[in-house]
């Protein structure tokens, strides 16, 4: 069993003596003392089972020169680290944000009748760093904000969409009947968005893209309910009720992106055929920006997928089992996983009739989806599901 830490370096001996915390919310917490002369060896036979959440290092221990041994080991590079100095309060040290020091607080923060409170505060920033698998130490160079400008710089303006110049006589029944059932099908990414930041609880980069995400799709119903208003069609508030039901939460964040890329590239897909089957130019220019819309979103899944699976290979396994589901069979059925999630509204039925003018679109789709597997994994032959599963083999024979 893991066990769980902290180490107070060089304090004298008015301080906490304790040799172990009882904290309700993190169990029985260790407490180390080991002697100024003793730090080196102290983190070099330290148990690799064991966790170092945090050290408190006197101010006159040569701090510099016990951090800096402290982070040269990678086993404790999330350890949280605190000066203790009776200045604490004046200028910090410019040493203290370049090593990651967490807070510079008075000797009395370690009075037995303080150090309990100030550790529980310690292991919450500990855990919350130990939650996120692809934590960085420098905020920027989360893959967030890599993508953050071209996803900000590509998105539509509502200036784009002209409702007042709708032509109601180039419409059909069937535009309206897709364009209505398009508007609720949309009301699908709430419970996604729920979901998202449930499955990455702990985690910031993926999660604040979600947010993104999560704003750009809710626009898909709003500017779709606008303009079946322009032209008389109310679109019930019980849609986007049926569609706040969480839907099981995925166990591989790989394979959950996997099948959002393909969600995205089949949305794509379906937009762009419905834009090339209508007539009135204003939901026509609405279908395309929202077909480039799933474009982009898909190319952005992709890149927190790659991400994943670049920092453990395992995912790679998930994510083509993931592909080799939904693109395997075709033949009967749902061709979108929305029809899948959220089969007690509307949208299931929706969505097949939606895909009667698909034209190959999901042909077209799925082309999109194997041409980032092959770049995922590197292997030009990948070309069909088949492929995918001969892949999978192969890997589980070299395991």
């Amino acid at each position: 069993m893991t066990a769980t830490r902290i180490a107070l370096l060089g304090l004298p001996l008015d301080v906490a003596t304790t040799t172990e915390l009882s904290l309700s919310r993190f169990g029985r917490i260790a407490v180390d003392r080991p002697g100024r002369e003793d730090w080196q060896r102290y983190l070099h036979e330290l148990d690799p089972e064991t966790t170092l959440a945090a050290v408190w290092v006197a101010a006159g221990a040569e701090p510099i020169a016990a951090v800096r041994a402290l982070r040269a080991d990678s086993r404790f590079d999330r350890t949280r680290v605190h000066l203790v100095d009776a200045n604490a309060g004046g200028p910090v040290p410019g040493w203290v944000e370049a090593l990651d020091v967490e807070d510079v607080v008075k000797p009395a923060v370690m009075a037995a009748e303080n150090l309990a409170e100030s550790v529980e505060l310690t292991l919450r920033a500990h855990r919350a760093l130990m939650l996120d698998d692809l934590y960085t130490d420098f905020y920027l160079d989360m893959t967030f904000n890599k993508i953050f400008d071209w996803f900000e710089t590509t998105r539509w303006d509502w200036s784009e969409v002209a409702l007042d110049t709708i032509d109601r006589g180039m419409l059909d029944e069937r535009d309206v009947d897709f364009l209505t059932e398009a508007a609720v099908i949309e009301f699908g990414t709430l419970p996604g968005a729920h979901n998202f930041l449930r499955e990455w609880e702990g985690e910031a980069s993926f999660s604040s893209w979600a947010l993104q995400w999560g704003a750009e799709e809710s626009r898909h119903s709003l500017v779709q309910a606008r303009y079946l208003d322009r032209i008389g069609v109310k679109i019930r508030s019980k849609h986007a009720l049926y569609k706040r039901e969480p839907y099981p939460q995925g166990d591989n964040r790989a394979a959950t992106l996997m099948m959002n890329v393909i969600s995205e590239a089949r949305a794509s897909a379906l937009y762009k055929a419905l834009a090339t089957e209508v007539s009135e130019p204003v939901i026509r220019k609405i279908w395309k920006l929202l077909g480039r819309d799933e474009a982009r979103h898909c190319r952005a899944f992709s890149v927190f997928m790659r991400e994943l699976c670049d920092a453990n290979p395992a995912n790679q396994a998930a994510v083509l089992r993931m592909a080799y589901i939904w693109l395997a069979d075709r033949r009967d059925g749902i061709k979108h996983p929305a029809g899948i999630f959220y089969p007690h509204s509307t949208s299931s039925d929706g969505i097949r009739r939606i895909e009667t003018v698909q034209q190959g679109s999901v042909d077209s789709a799925d082309a999109k989806v194997m041409s980032i597997l092959r770049i995922l994994t590197d292997d030009e032959s990948i070309e069909k599901p088949r492929d995918i599963k001969a892949k999978l083999r192969s890997m589980s024979r070299t395991k």
